[in-house]
Protein backbone atom coordinates (compact mmCIF):
# COMPACT_ATOMS: atom_id res chain seq x y z
CA UNK A 1 0.00 0.00 0.00
CA UNK A 2 1.69 3.45 -1.05
CA UNK A 3 1.83 5.77 1.91
CA UNK A 4 -0.22 8.84 1.91
CA UNK A 5 2.73 10.62 2.92
CA UNK A 6 4.56 9.53 -0.63
CA UNK A 7 1.38 10.38 -2.72
CA UNK A 8 1.12 14.17 -1.20
CA UNK A 9 4.68 14.37 -2.18
CA UNK A 10 4.27 13.51 -5.77
CA UNK A 11 0.54 15.26 -5.99
CA UNK A 12 2.09 18.37 -4.98
CA UNK A 13 5.05 18.06 -7.65
CA UNK A 14 2.84 17.32 -10.16
CA UNK A 15 0.37 20.18 -10.01
CA UNK A 16 3.82 21.95 -10.58
CA UNK A 17 4.92 20.36 -13.78
CA UNK A 18 0.50 20.86 -14.81
CA UNK A 19 0.90 24.51 -14.78
CA UNK A 20 3.97 24.27 -17.25
CA UNK A 21 2.48 25.51 -20.56
CA UNK A 22 5.75 26.57 -22.07
CA UNK A 23 5.57 27.40 -26.18
CA UNK A 24 2.44 25.57 -27.08
CA UNK A 25 1.44 24.95 -30.42
CA UNK A 26 -2.45 24.15 -30.52
CA UNK A 27 -3.51 21.08 -31.96
CA UNK A 28 -5.98 20.76 -34.49
CA UNK A 29 -7.87 18.09 -32.68
CA UNK A 30 -8.05 20.36 -29.32
CA UNK A 31 -11.09 22.08 -29.94
CA UNK A 32 -12.79 18.06 -29.34
CA UNK A 33 -11.69 17.98 -25.89
CA UNK A 34 -12.81 21.51 -25.44
CA UNK A 35 -16.63 20.46 -26.01
CA UNK A 36 -16.31 17.48 -23.80
CA UNK A 37 -18.90 17.90 -21.23
CA UNK A 38 -18.50 15.03 -19.13
CA UNK A 39 -20.63 11.48 -18.87
CA UNK A 40 -18.13 9.08 -20.51
CA UNK A 41 -14.11 9.39 -19.97
CA UNK A 42 -12.60 11.75 -22.50
CA UNK A 43 -9.51 9.11 -23.98
CA UNK A 44 -6.44 10.88 -25.62
CA UNK A 45 -4.31 7.75 -27.31
CA UNK A 46 -0.59 8.08 -29.08
CA UNK A 47 2.47 7.46 -29.27
CA UNK A 48 4.45 8.37 -26.12
CA UNK A 49 5.63 12.23 -26.17
CA UNK A 50 3.40 12.91 -29.35
CA UNK A 51 1.75 15.68 -26.56
CA UNK A 52 -1.06 13.84 -25.21
CA UNK A 53 0.29 15.12 -21.78
CA UNK A 54 0.61 18.87 -23.29
CA UNK A 55 -2.69 18.95 -24.27
CA UNK A 56 -4.43 17.70 -20.76
CA UNK A 57 -2.32 20.95 -19.64
CA UNK A 58 -4.35 22.65 -22.06
CA UNK A 59 -7.85 21.60 -21.19
CA UNK A 60 -6.43 22.07 -17.91
CA UNK A 61 -5.43 25.85 -18.32
CA UNK A 62 -8.65 26.28 -20.53
CA UNK A 63 -11.74 24.38 -18.49
CA UNK A 64 -10.73 24.02 -15.13
CA UNK A 65 -7.23 26.09 -13.96
CA UNK A 66 -8.61 26.14 -10.28
CA UNK A 67 -10.68 22.76 -9.56
CA UNK A 68 -8.83 20.04 -10.90
CA UNK A 69 -6.88 16.78 -9.98
CA UNK A 70 -4.00 15.46 -11.82
CA UNK A 71 -1.60 12.56 -11.63
CA UNK A 72 1.08 10.70 -13.73
CA UNK A 73 1.04 7.35 -13.35
CA UNK A 74 4.41 7.27 -15.68
CA UNK A 75 6.40 8.44 -12.34
CA UNK A 76 9.30 5.85 -11.27
CA UNK A 77 8.25 6.75 -7.32
CA UNK A 78 4.96 5.27 -7.37
CA UNK A 79 6.64 1.62 -8.79
CA UNK A 80 4.52 -0.45 -6.41
CA UNK A 81 1.06 1.23 -7.17
CA UNK A 82 -1.81 -1.03 -7.31
CA UNK A 83 -5.69 -1.25 -7.77
CA UNK A 84 -5.72 -0.80 -4.10
CA UNK A 85 -4.01 2.32 -3.77
CA UNK A 86 -6.50 4.22 -6.09
CA UNK A 87 -8.73 4.70 -3.25
CA UNK A 88 -5.79 6.13 -0.88
CA UNK A 89 -4.60 8.56 -4.04
CA UNK A 90 -8.47 10.31 -4.14
CA UNK A 91 -8.83 10.87 -0.76
CA UNK A 92 -4.88 12.62 -0.25
CA UNK A 93 -6.42 15.19 -3.75
CA UNK A 94 -9.76 15.64 -1.68
CA UNK A 95 -7.71 16.01 1.75
CA UNK A 96 -5.10 18.30 -0.51
CA UNK A 97 -6.92 20.21 -2.64
CA UNK A 98 -10.80 19.91 -1.79
CA UNK A 99 -13.55 17.74 -3.55
CA UNK A 100 -12.84 18.46 -7.04
CA UNK A 101 -14.69 16.58 -9.61
CA UNK A 102 -12.87 16.80 -12.80
CA UNK A 103 -9.65 14.20 -13.13
CA UNK A 104 -6.79 13.69 -15.39
CA UNK A 105 -4.83 11.02 -15.27
CA UNK A 106 -1.64 10.68 -17.55
CA UNK A 107 -0.82 6.74 -18.79
CA UNK A 108 -3.27 5.10 -16.52
CA UNK A 109 -2.83 2.39 -18.16
CA UNK A 110 0.33 1.06 -16.63
CA UNK A 111 -2.17 -0.02 -13.00
CA UNK A 112 -3.83 -2.98 -13.56
CA UNK A 113 -7.57 -2.91 -12.83
CA UNK A 114 -7.63 0.96 -13.62
CA UNK A 115 -11.14 0.90 -15.80
CA UNK A 116 -13.17 -0.36 -12.55
CA UNK A 117 -11.93 2.82 -10.27
CA UNK A 118 -12.53 5.12 -13.45
CA UNK A 119 -15.86 3.99 -14.01
CA UNK A 120 -16.53 4.59 -10.35
CA UNK A 121 -15.49 8.01 -10.74
CA UNK A 122 -17.98 8.34 -13.68
CA UNK A 123 -20.72 7.19 -11.45
CA UNK A 124 -19.97 9.74 -9.23
CA UNK A 125 -20.00 12.28 -11.14
CA UNK A 126 -16.92 13.11 -11.89
CA UNK A 127 -15.34 14.30 -15.31
CA UNK A 128 -12.47 11.89 -16.32
CA UNK A 129 -9.76 12.89 -18.45
CA UNK A 130 -7.00 9.84 -19.70
CA UNK A 131 -4.05 9.48 -22.08
CA UNK A 132 -2.48 6.18 -23.07
CA UNK A 133 0.35 4.90 -25.18
CA UNK A 134 -1.30 1.51 -25.33
CA UNK A 135 -3.59 1.58 -27.94
CA UNK A 136 -4.83 -2.32 -27.28
CA UNK A 137 -4.89 -2.31 -23.41
CA UNK A 138 -6.84 0.77 -23.44
CA UNK A 139 -9.49 -0.57 -25.66
CA UNK A 140 -9.83 -3.89 -24.37
CA UNK A 141 -10.15 -2.26 -21.26
CA UNK A 142 -12.75 -0.37 -21.95
CA UNK A 143 -14.69 -1.92 -24.18
CA UNK A 144 -15.50 -4.45 -21.24
CA UNK A 145 -15.80 -2.12 -18.18
CA UNK A 146 -16.85 1.11 -19.82
CA UNK A 147 -19.04 0.56 -23.03
CA UNK A 148 -20.48 3.50 -23.94
CA UNK A 149 -18.83 5.54 -20.77
CA UNK A 150 -15.86 6.87 -23.05
CA UNK A 151 -14.69 8.93 -26.08
CA UNK A 152 -11.37 8.46 -28.15
CA UNK A 153 -9.39 10.73 -29.48
CA UNK A 154 -6.05 9.33 -31.21
CA UNK A 155 -2.94 11.83 -31.11
CA UNK A 156 -0.01 11.75 -33.56
CA UNK A 157 2.85 13.80 -33.77
CA UNK A 158 2.52 17.31 -35.67
CA UNK A 159 0.91 17.41 -38.83
CA UNK A 160 2.63 19.42 -41.46
CA UNK A 161 0.07 22.25 -40.48
CA UNK A 162 0.95 21.86 -36.91
CA UNK A 163 4.58 22.24 -37.89
CA UNK A 164 4.19 25.19 -39.37
CA UNK A 165 2.36 26.89 -36.70
CA UNK A 166 4.92 25.94 -34.37
CA UNK A 167 7.00 28.13 -36.32
CA UNK A 168 3.75 30.97 -36.78
CA UNK A 169 3.57 30.21 -40.63
CA UNK A 170 0.31 29.54 -40.77
CA UNK A 171 -0.72 29.37 -45.00
CA UNK A 172 -4.16 29.36 -45.57
CA UNK A 173 -4.65 29.91 -49.59
CA UNK A 174 -7.75 28.42 -51.31
CA UNK A 175 -6.57 30.29 -54.47
CA UNK A 176 -3.03 29.20 -55.29
CA UNK A 177 0.18 29.80 -53.35
CA UNK A 178 2.61 32.52 -54.41
CA UNK A 179 5.89 32.05 -56.19
CA UNK A 180 7.39 33.20 -52.42
CA UNK A 181 5.07 30.78 -50.58
CA UNK A 182 5.62 27.77 -52.91
CA UNK A 183 9.54 28.73 -51.96
CA UNK A 184 8.18 28.91 -48.19
CA UNK A 185 6.51 25.81 -48.56
CA UNK A 186 9.27 23.65 -49.92
CA UNK A 187 12.28 24.67 -47.53
CA UNK A 188 10.10 23.67 -44.27
CA UNK A 189 8.47 20.66 -46.01
CA UNK A 190 12.19 20.07 -46.45
CA UNK A 191 13.19 19.90 -42.92
CA UNK A 192 9.82 17.86 -41.71
CA UNK A 193 9.86 15.57 -44.24
CA UNK A 194 13.72 14.53 -43.01
CA UNK A 195 13.28 15.80 -39.36
CA UNK A 196 9.60 14.49 -38.66
CA UNK A 197 6.79 15.77 -36.35
CA UNK A 198 7.66 14.88 -32.99
CA UNK A 199 6.94 18.06 -30.77
CA UNK A 200 10.03 18.29 -28.64
CA UNK A 201 11.78 17.66 -31.59
CA UNK A 202 10.47 20.13 -33.62
CA UNK A 203 10.40 23.06 -30.90
CA UNK A 204 14.10 21.89 -29.65
CA UNK A 205 15.57 21.04 -32.18
CA UNK A 206 17.18 17.80 -30.42
CA UNK A 207 16.49 14.54 -32.28
CA UNK A 208 18.81 12.64 -29.82
CA UNK A 209 15.06 12.63 -27.82
CA UNK A 210 13.78 9.74 -30.30
CA UNK A 211 16.61 7.56 -29.00
CA UNK A 212 15.73 7.47 -25.59
CA UNK A 213 11.64 7.63 -26.75
CA UNK A 214 12.33 4.65 -28.96
CA UNK A 215 14.09 3.28 -25.61
CA UNK A 216 11.25 4.17 -23.36
CA UNK A 217 8.90 2.26 -26.02
CA UNK A 218 10.95 -0.92 -26.02
CA UNK A 219 11.31 -1.15 -22.08
CA UNK A 220 8.29 0.29 -20.51
CA UNK A 221 5.51 -0.13 -22.95
CA UNK A 222 6.89 -3.56 -23.81
CA UNK A 223 9.42 -5.52 -22.21
CA UNK A 224 8.01 -5.09 -18.60
CA UNK A 225 4.62 -5.01 -19.68
CA UNK A 226 4.55 -8.58 -21.51
CA UNK A 227 7.80 -10.03 -19.83
CA UNK A 228 9.48 -10.50 -23.18
CA UNK A 229 12.63 -13.35 -23.00
CA UNK A 230 14.06 -12.61 -25.71
CA UNK A 231 14.73 -8.96 -25.99
CA UNK A 232 17.36 -8.49 -28.68
CA UNK A 233 14.43 -10.30 -31.21
CA UNK A 234 12.00 -7.42 -30.08
CA UNK A 235 14.57 -4.90 -31.15
CA UNK A 236 16.11 -6.79 -34.07
CA UNK A 237 12.15 -7.00 -35.22
CA UNK A 238 11.76 -3.57 -34.90
CA UNK A 239 14.90 -2.49 -36.54
CA UNK A 240 13.72 -5.06 -39.73
CA UNK A 241 10.88 -3.36 -39.48
CA UNK A 242 12.21 0.11 -39.69
CA UNK A 243 14.27 -0.44 -42.45
CA UNK A 244 11.58 -1.97 -44.83
CA UNK A 245 9.25 1.16 -44.20
CA UNK A 246 6.77 1.72 -47.09
CA UNK A 247 7.83 -2.36 -48.08
CA UNK A 248 5.91 -5.28 -47.61
CA UNK A 249 6.16 -7.54 -45.44
CA UNK A 250 4.97 -11.42 -43.84
CA UNK A 251 5.47 -13.30 -40.86
CA UNK A 252 7.06 -15.87 -42.41
CA UNK A 253 9.54 -13.80 -44.49
CA UNK A 254 10.49 -11.99 -41.22
CA UNK A 255 10.60 -15.39 -39.41
CA UNK A 256 13.08 -16.49 -41.81
CA UNK A 257 15.27 -13.43 -42.20
CA UNK A 258 15.82 -12.78 -38.29
CA UNK A 259 15.95 -16.80 -38.11
CA UNK A 260 13.10 -16.58 -35.82
CA UNK A 261 11.49 -20.35 -35.72
CA UNK A 262 8.41 -18.88 -34.77
CA UNK A 263 5.95 -16.90 -36.80
CA UNK A 264 3.73 -16.18 -34.23
CA UNK A 265 6.61 -14.68 -32.14
CA UNK A 266 7.01 -12.24 -34.87
CA UNK A 267 2.80 -11.62 -35.13
CA UNK A 268 3.07 -11.30 -31.47
CA UNK A 269 6.11 -8.29 -30.99
CA UNK A 270 4.87 -6.59 -34.26
CA UNK A 271 1.20 -6.66 -32.80
CA UNK A 272 3.51 -4.83 -29.30
CA UNK A 273 4.90 -2.55 -31.87
CA UNK A 274 1.86 -1.56 -33.01
CA UNK A 275 0.08 -1.22 -29.94
CA UNK A 276 2.28 1.42 -28.71
CA UNK A 277 1.52 3.61 -32.32
CA UNK A 278 5.38 2.98 -33.37
CA UNK A 279 4.14 1.40 -36.34
CA UNK A 280 1.54 0.39 -38.45
CA UNK A 281 0.53 -2.36 -41.06
CA UNK A 282 -1.39 -1.33 -44.33
CA UNK A 283 -3.28 -5.05 -45.77
CA UNK A 284 -3.49 -5.40 -49.46
CA UNK A 285 -6.75 -4.33 -51.32
CA UNK A 286 -8.90 -7.49 -52.25
CA UNK A 287 -11.94 -7.88 -52.40
CA UNK A 288 -11.89 -11.65 -50.91
CA UNK A 289 -11.46 -10.90 -47.48
CA UNK A 290 -9.82 -14.35 -46.79
CA UNK A 291 -7.23 -13.20 -49.49
CA UNK A 292 -6.47 -9.72 -47.86
CA UNK A 293 -5.60 -11.74 -44.29
CA UNK A 294 -2.91 -13.65 -46.24
CA UNK A 295 -1.67 -10.93 -48.60
CA UNK A 296 2.04 -9.41 -47.91
CA UNK A 297 0.97 -6.15 -45.61
CA UNK A 298 2.71 -2.87 -45.94
CA UNK A 299 4.60 -1.36 -42.91
CA UNK A 300 5.12 2.10 -41.96
CA UNK A 301 6.27 4.20 -38.99
CA UNK A 302 4.45 6.76 -37.34
CA UNK A 303 7.18 9.75 -37.80
CA UNK A 304 9.87 10.49 -40.46
CA UNK A 305 12.18 11.12 -37.94
CA UNK A 306 12.25 7.88 -36.10
CA UNK A 307 13.38 6.39 -38.98
CA UNK A 308 16.16 8.33 -40.37
CA UNK A 309 17.45 8.99 -36.46
CA UNK A 310 17.45 4.92 -36.09
CA UNK A 311 18.30 3.86 -39.73
CA UNK A 312 20.54 7.20 -40.88
CA UNK A 313 21.65 5.26 -44.05
CA UNK A 314 17.67 5.33 -45.01
CA UNK A 315 17.43 9.28 -45.47
CA UNK A 316 18.63 8.30 -48.76
CA UNK A 317 15.62 6.07 -49.83
CA UNK A 318 13.56 9.44 -50.30
CA UNK A 319 10.55 7.83 -52.26
CA UNK A 320 9.71 5.82 -49.46
CA UNK A 321 10.17 8.29 -46.76
CA UNK A 322 7.41 10.31 -48.47
CA UNK A 323 5.04 7.32 -49.37
CA UNK A 324 5.56 6.75 -45.76
CA UNK A 325 4.81 10.57 -45.05
CA UNK A 326 1.89 10.04 -46.85
CA UNK A 327 0.17 7.19 -45.05
CA UNK A 328 0.85 8.69 -41.89
CA UNK A 329 -1.60 12.02 -42.80
CA UNK A 330 -4.04 9.31 -44.15
CA UNK A 331 -4.25 7.82 -41.08
CA UNK A 332 -3.92 10.66 -38.81
CA UNK A 333 -7.05 11.85 -40.63
CA UNK A 334 -9.01 8.52 -39.90
CA UNK A 335 -9.36 7.64 -43.65
CA UNK A 336 -9.43 3.43 -44.15
CA UNK A 337 -6.91 2.57 -46.68
CA UNK A 338 -5.25 0.05 -48.65
CA UNK A 339 -2.43 -0.81 -51.02
CA UNK A 340 -2.96 -2.19 -54.14
CA UNK A 341 -0.68 -4.92 -56.35
CA UNK A 342 -1.49 -6.86 -59.10
CA UNK A 343 -0.15 -10.55 -60.05
CA UNK A 344 1.70 -8.62 -63.42
CA UNK A 345 3.48 -6.33 -60.69
CA UNK A 346 1.38 -3.33 -61.42
CA UNK A 347 0.66 -1.34 -58.36
CA UNK A 348 -1.18 1.62 -56.27
CA UNK A 349 0.57 3.00 -52.99
CA UNK A 350 -2.75 4.01 -51.16
CA UNK A 351 -6.46 3.12 -52.26
CA UNK A 352 -9.28 5.27 -50.05
CA UNK A 353 -12.26 3.43 -50.92
CA UNK A 354 -14.84 6.12 -48.91
CA UNK A 355 -13.22 8.89 -51.75
CA UNK A 356 -13.16 6.14 -54.34
CA UNK A 357 -10.05 7.36 -54.71
CA UNK A 358 -6.22 5.98 -56.12
CA UNK A 359 -3.11 7.52 -54.92
CA UNK A 360 0.55 7.18 -56.34
CA UNK A 361 3.51 8.50 -54.19
CA UNK A 362 6.29 9.27 -56.53
CA UNK A 363 9.65 11.53 -55.62
CA UNK A 364 10.40 12.52 -58.78
CA UNK A 365 7.52 11.86 -61.82
CA UNK A 366 9.92 11.57 -64.92
CA UNK A 367 9.77 10.19 -68.36
CA UNK A 368 10.81 6.78 -67.03
CA UNK A 369 8.23 6.65 -64.35
CA UNK A 370 5.23 7.89 -65.46
CA UNK A 371 3.97 5.14 -67.76
CA UNK A 372 5.18 2.97 -64.62
CA UNK A 373 2.18 4.72 -61.96
CA UNK A 374 -0.40 5.14 -64.95
CA UNK A 375 -0.19 1.25 -65.86
CA UNK A 376 -1.08 1.14 -61.80
CA UNK A 377 -3.85 3.00 -61.87
CA UNK A 378 -5.64 1.05 -64.97
CA UNK A 379 -5.24 -2.19 -63.21
CA UNK A 380 -6.43 -1.49 -60.25
CA UNK A 381 -9.54 0.52 -62.40
CA UNK A 382 -10.26 -3.33 -63.16
CA UNK A 383 -11.20 -3.98 -59.43
CA UNK A 384 -12.35 -0.63 -57.64
CA UNK A 385 -13.93 2.10 -59.49
CA UNK A 386 -12.26 5.38 -58.60
CA UNK A 387 -13.16 8.78 -59.61
CA UNK A 388 -9.84 10.59 -58.19
CA UNK A 389 -6.62 10.37 -59.80
CA UNK A 390 -3.70 11.47 -57.98
CA UNK A 391 0.27 11.30 -58.38
CA UNK A 392 2.17 12.69 -54.79
CA UNK A 393 5.28 14.20 -55.68
CA UNK A 394 8.38 15.86 -54.08
CA UNK A 395 7.71 19.30 -55.18
CA UNK A 396 5.73 19.33 -58.70
CA UNK A 397 2.51 20.05 -59.70
CA UNK A 398 0.38 19.83 -62.84
CA UNK A 399 -2.09 17.48 -64.56
CA UNK A 400 -2.13 14.57 -66.77
CA UNK A 401 -4.46 12.96 -69.00
CA UNK A 402 -4.56 9.55 -70.16
CA UNK A 403 -7.48 7.69 -72.25
CA UNK A 404 -10.35 8.43 -69.73
CA UNK A 405 -8.54 8.76 -66.85
CA UNK A 406 -7.58 12.50 -65.34
CA UNK A 407 -4.24 12.77 -63.05
CA UNK A 408 -3.96 15.18 -60.68
CA UNK A 409 0.00 15.59 -59.98
CA UNK A 410 0.84 17.69 -56.88
CA UNK A 411 3.77 18.28 -54.29
CA UNK A 412 3.15 16.12 -50.79
CA UNK A 413 3.64 19.84 -48.89
CA UNK A 414 0.05 20.88 -50.74
CA UNK A 415 -1.69 17.89 -50.25
CA UNK A 416 -0.88 17.83 -46.50
CA UNK A 417 -2.31 21.61 -46.48
CA UNK A 418 -5.59 20.69 -48.45
CA UNK A 419 -6.08 17.29 -46.50
CA UNK A 420 -5.60 19.16 -43.34
CA UNK A 421 -8.87 19.25 -41.34
CA UNK A 422 -10.18 22.44 -40.96
CA UNK A 423 -12.95 22.82 -37.21
CA UNK A 424 -14.75 25.99 -36.83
Amino acid sequence: MMQKSLLRMIIRDQLVEAGKLDHIVPRNVYHLALLYKGGPAFVIKGIRRCGKSTMMKQIISARFPESFFYFNFDDERIAGFTVGDFQPLIETFIELLGDRKNVFFDEIQNIRGWELFINRLLREGYKVFITGSNSNLLSRELGTHLTGRHIDMELYPFSFVEFLRSKDLELENDRGYTTSQRAVMTREFGQYFSKGGMPEVVISGNDTILLQMIGDIIQKDIMNRYSVRKPSELRNILSFLISNVSGEITYRSLSRNLGLQSENTVRKYIEYLEETYLVFLVRRFDRKLKSTEKNPKKVYCVDNGLVTKTMPGFAENRGALLENMVAIQLRRTGRQFYYYRHENGAEVDFIVPADLEMIQVCYELNSRNTEREIKGFLKASTEFKAKKFLILTMDQGEELTHEELTIDVKPVWQWLLETEPRYE
